[in-house]
């Protein structure tokens, strides 16, 4: 088996300098250098665990950070089943700086879940 390790590690930092830098650019018609503004920046942010007892209703939320808004987001259901019942989300939206999402536990223990939500500095 071969590591790639390295290869996608030189890529990235490569991506990231790219990214991280203002870029000038020569301006055709006048000659003049115009600078580009930098790059947004993205990032995923996770809530705290929520605990959901066997066939209970619960709510996760989480907020952006300071300064940047909500894009999008989602969450994740940890642990598995042994008894075949599942929790399931009932809803999964957004507001200017959050994401929350709605679980029912079908299972019969208690499970966790966890929001998650993509903010952008605008």
């Amino acid at each position: 088996m071969k590591r790639l390790g390295i290869p996608v590690l030189v890529a990235a930092t490569v991506l990231a300098v790219g990214g991280a830098t203002l870029a000038a650019a020569q301006d055709s018609d006048s000659g003049k250098q115009q600078v580009r503004a930098p790059r947004a920046s993205v990032g995923r942010y996770w809530g705290e665990d929520v605990k959901v007892g066997p066939g209970q209703y619960a709510v996760a939320s989480v907020n952006c950070p300071a300064g940047m808004v909500s894009t999008g987001g989602g969450g994740a259901i940890g642990g598995a089943s042994d008894t075949g019942g599942d929790p399931f989300f009932t809803g999964s939206y957004g507001g200017p700086g959050n994401w929350t999402i709605g679980v029912k536990n079908t299972d019969s223990v208690t499970r966790s879940v966890d929001a998650f939500v993509v903010c952008i500095t605008p």
